[in-house]
């Protein structure tokens, strides 16, 4: 299939970003912290009778990666980027085989037992955490790795796994700074080296959407500490990655011109 040729203004965006990468994701990771801590004021002003951050119930945690994950949709939509982010058609899709790993481990937060909540709950997760990895993997994982990818493909995995790392420091705007925060954005810098290793190497993140949704809500569904078994399934990724991308693998192909 092949992509429609982007307009003039449209491909005028993505060269001027791409002229200047370093100010371009620094700008982005700016306007997306804005966007987050503006929106929990927002919301905190708008609502105030909903808490603050729950996983058994609207919240405005909720409410604000919900509308975050629209937004990001959408302005991919307009600026039809969606294969430079990674929304690529399945024909696109390269060594799926790699993502074996991520599915396995899955499974590693159930292995001391299964929570069942009730259903109401297990539904105000599933939505919060689809959002969330929309929104995540198509800034992160799409526009910021892409954006960074002229530079090579290192500094596009490990710039965009150290933005990564400090947006979830923004999450203190909804449920206010602690060292659980600072551990959960040094958890996703680290993670995310593979993740954007698996992006590189397999041309598409519809796959990284799935596990990292299903991911967040396999934690909160097992019986484990989430920090005790966070930390070594961040680690055991972060050293796939390292692993996908020796010797040069994973180098990007000629930017595509849809």
């Amino acid at each position: 299939m092949t992509t429609p040729a982007a307009p003039e203004p449209i491909r005028t965006v993505e060269a001027r970003l791409r002229a200047h990468p370093v100010v371009s994701v620094v700008v982005l990771q700016v306007a997306v912290a804005v966007l987050t801590v503006g929106g929990a004021f927002v919301l905190g002003v708008l609502v105030p009778t909903l808490p603050g951050y729950s996983v058994t119930g609207p919240s405005q945690s909720l409410v604000l990666v919900v509308v975050l994950a629209v937004l990001a949709v959408l302005v991919v939509a307009a600026l039809r980027w969606w294969p430079q982010v990674g929304l690529t058609p399945v024909s696109q899709w390269r060594d799926l085989r790699f993502y074996w790993l991520p599915v396995v481990l899955l499974a590693a937060p159930l292995v001391a037992g299964l929570k069942v909540p009730a259903s109401s709950t297990v539904a105000v997760l599933l939505i919060g955490y689809v959002a969330t990895a929309v929104f995540e993997e198509i800034v992160w994982r799409g526009v910021i790795v892409d954006v960074l990818r002229p530079l090579g493909v290192w500094p596009a995995v490990l710039g965009s796994s150290l933005l990564f790392g400090l947006g979830h420091l923004s999450n203190s705007a909804l449920r206010g700074f602690s060292v659980l925060i600072l551990l959960q954005a040094f958890g996703a810098a680290v993670q995310g080296v593979g993740l954007a290793a698996l992006r590189l190497r397999t041309n598409t993140i519809w796959p990284l959407i799935a596990i990292h949704a299903l991911h967040d809500l396999s934690l909160q569904l097992g019986t484990l500490p989430i920090a005790a078994v966070e930390a070594p399934i961040s680690t055991i990724i972060c050293v796939y990655g390292i692993y996908l991308l020796r010797g040069g693998r994973g180098e990007p192909a000629p930017p595509s011109a849809g």
